[in-house]
């Protein structure tokens, strides 16, 4: 049952209805109550005559004139309030009302026309909101009247076209066109202040992957470098939504400690952690994305993980998975020979069975069969590229070499056939297939988030961005028309 709104019912939707019924009304009750008059008189006076009559002398039929006028009165009175005049009433009624209707009618288009102008302009900008604190994901937020009203549906309906009367007596903008945006607004779940009004397109995008796969420091250097290059580069602005639970920022901490060198704290939080900031080119709708960091431990059944509780996943509109290189114990060995592999803090859980439990949970989200493919996009991305050796295999420099040309469709198709090529040489065929067979698209990167091993000196990463981007521009219209 839908909450009824604290605010008044519009003039077209109630008021409008009341003042046809009381032109109806009007018109025939005068009429009602000079007919029972008229009756009522011309009982009296037929009386009076008769009782007159009844004295037997020649003196009454003068004595009657005056009831004899005054019951021809009542009478030409009682059928002309009977017939002619609820004609002309009848006449006159229809009259205004046709003038009401033609008013509404004309009212009612524009009221189409505003309703079709909210939703084509909501649906057009992809206006949506990902709530960090619930992982909730909805279109409109509540909004909240100075006198602390709450309206749930503050849009074009019947309590107002392109305003809404509060009880209080405020008029209330219902679209963005006329400042819906101005108002403050809050997750209708959670009560968490949304900021711009919820005028935003909102893209939520977790980042998975094991234990120490470099989740946490991907998300921080790649936040890093957009912040540093997305407007010189390509004229997008950023800006961080500061997220401050707990008293703690853990961008502004992390990406302090990663300019001079040092690593951010392993993550532990079994729910999803929202890093939101906003992408926006100039003059579009805010871009708000939302890269989402987890503990690693929530995908190890063994480590008793939960990861069927992340309402946030329902909602996401594609996912970034971490590959750490040094998961794959038959690399690991390889790499054991020319390097430190300690130094580089690998994870240990295996990657089939990783990816397996992420997909058996959205399969029970989504209530699909098992040999469905799910319909969302991921960007496999291999971290660490800074291992010897490994950018000969997978990295850019193999992708220049094995790719028949530098168009961009070539090389993913290039990319993607030399990191295939990799875990299959490392016997990860099960990952392989689990992820060609159950996502509608993948696309495998490679990067270095941090650039090298812990050694005191600034990190600097290297090509973080281009995951993020593949995904972001399939799903924003605006970003995608500024990066080619």
């Amino acid at each position: 049952m839908k909450h009824k709104q604290p605010a008044e019912l519009s003039y077209f939707f109630y008021g409008g209805f009341v003042d046809i019924a009381r032109v109806i009304s009007g018109a025939f009750s005068e009429c009602g109550d000079i007919i029972g008059r008229s009756k009522d008189g011309i009982a009296e006076k037929f009386e009076d005559i008769i009782d007159r009559f009844r004295e037997h002398h020649l003196g009454a039929i003068f004595t009657n004139v005056p009831n004899f006028f005054m019951f021809t009165f009542y009478l030409t009175r009682l059928i002309f309030c009977s017939i002619v005049t609820p004609l002309i009433c009848f006449f006159i009624a229809i009259f205004q009302i046709t003038i009401l209707f033609t008013f509404f009618l004309i009212a009612s288009i524009f009221f189409i026309i505003i309703i079709l102008a909210d939703r084509i302009f909501c649906a057009i900008n992809a206006i949506s909101n990902h709530c960090p604190t619930c992982q909730e994901h909805f279109y409109m937020p509540v909004y909240i009247c100075s006198c602390g009203n709450e309206h749930t549906r503050l849009r074009p309906g019947i309590y107002g076209v392109l305003w809404r009367k509060c009880n209080c007596g405020k008029k209330l903008p219902t679209t963005f066109f006329n400042g819906r945006q101005k108002l403050e607004a809050k997750c209708p779940s959670c009560t968490k202040d949304v900021k711009d009004g919820g005028l935003q397109a909102s893209w939520c995008i977790p980042v998975i992957g094991g234990p120490s796969s470099g989740k946490t420091c991907y998300i921080n250097m790649t936040m890093m470098s957009l912040e540093k290059d997305s407007f010189s580069k390509y004229g997008l602005k950023f800006l961080y939504e500061k997220n401050d639970i707990g008293g703690f920022d853990e961008y502004e901490e992390y990406s302090n400690r990663l300019s001079k060198g040092y690593l951010p704290d392993k993550t532990t939080d079994y729910r999803l952690r929202y890093y939101q900031f906003s992408l926006t080119p100039k003059g579009a709708t805010k871009q708000l994305i939302s890269l989402c960091d987890v503990a690693g431990e929530l995908f190890d059944i063994t480590q008793g993980g939960d990861i069927g509780g992340q309402q946030g996943f329902k909602y996401a509109n594609a996912f970034i998975l971490i590959v750490d290189p040094l998961s794959i114990p038959d690399y690991c060995k390889e790499v054991a020979s020319v390097a430190k592999v300690n130094e580089y803090k690998g994870s240990t859980q295996r990657l089939d069975e990783m990816v397996e439990t992420f997909v058996r949970t959205l399969q029970n989200i989504f209530s699909i069969k098992a040999s469905a493919m799910l319909n969302t996009d991921v960007a496999v991305v291999i971290t660490k590229a800074d291992i010897p050796g490994l950018d000969i295999k997978i990295g850019k420099n193999a992708i220049i070499k094995n790719s028949p040309s530098q168009d961009q469709k070539d090389i993913y198709k290039t990319q993607n056939e030399l990191c295939e090529k990799f875990f299959r040489e490392y016997n990860e065929d099960g990952f392989i297939n689990n992820l060609k067979s159950r996502f509608r698209s993948i696309q495998f990167f490679t990067c270095s988030a941090l650039g090298h091993v812990a050694n005191g000196q600034p990190f600097v990463s290297s090509n973080v961005e281009e995951p993020f981007f593949w995904l972001v521009k399939k799903k924003s219209r605006v970003i995608s028309k500024v990066i080619k």
